[in-house]
């Protein structure tokens, strides 16, 4: 069952991962805002009284590098088998941010599906053991030259 503020969590997260924006660990208080914005350690040195600057992180508490104290998408680990396997490369994550940005809950459901399924592959491998290899989707023993059913090449 998927929580209510799950699939904007989801976003949140592929947003700031697609825009390399670390959540803040510090705030400080803007009086002529009137409200609490991220700052960084720097600024809020020497002067954490809890008024003007506090930090957000507490040490000894779960932290997400990208959601600062929403841990859940970080220790989902359906989602994060599948951002291991379609976000390898930085401008990857553009198109994850597209796709949940259309319809979160569909990606949201369809990504923890597709990871639940890596992880089951990866386990009935390791039962297997390390010598019995899966056909992987890339068709790794296709790569080199000369090898597979078809090669033209004659070794």
């Amino acid at each position: 069952m998927i929580e209510q503020d799950e699939p904007h969590a989801l976003r949140r997260y592929i947003r700031n991962r697609a825009h390399g924006r670390p959540a803040p660990e510090y705030h400080r208080f803007d009086h002529a805002l009137g409200c609490w914005i991220e700052s960084n350690e720097t600024e809020a040195d020497g002067r954490l009284d809890g008024k003007a600057f506090r930090q957000v992180r507490r040490p000894g508490l779960p932290w997400c590098q990208w959601l600062g104290r929403d841990t859940r998408i970080a220790e989902d680990h359906a989602l994060q088998a599948y951002f291991e396997l379609h976000a390898r490369e930085p401008h990857d994550w553009q198109r994850l941010f597209k796709e949940v940005t259309r319809n979160r809950r569909r990606a949201l459901r369809d990504w923890q599906r597709e990871g639940l399924g890596l992880l089951a592959r990866l386990r009935a491998q390791e039962a297997l053991g390390a010598d019995v290899l899966f056909p992987s989707d890339l068709a790794e023993e296709f790569r080199p030259p000369g090898k597979g059913m078809r090669s033209l090449r004659n070794a």
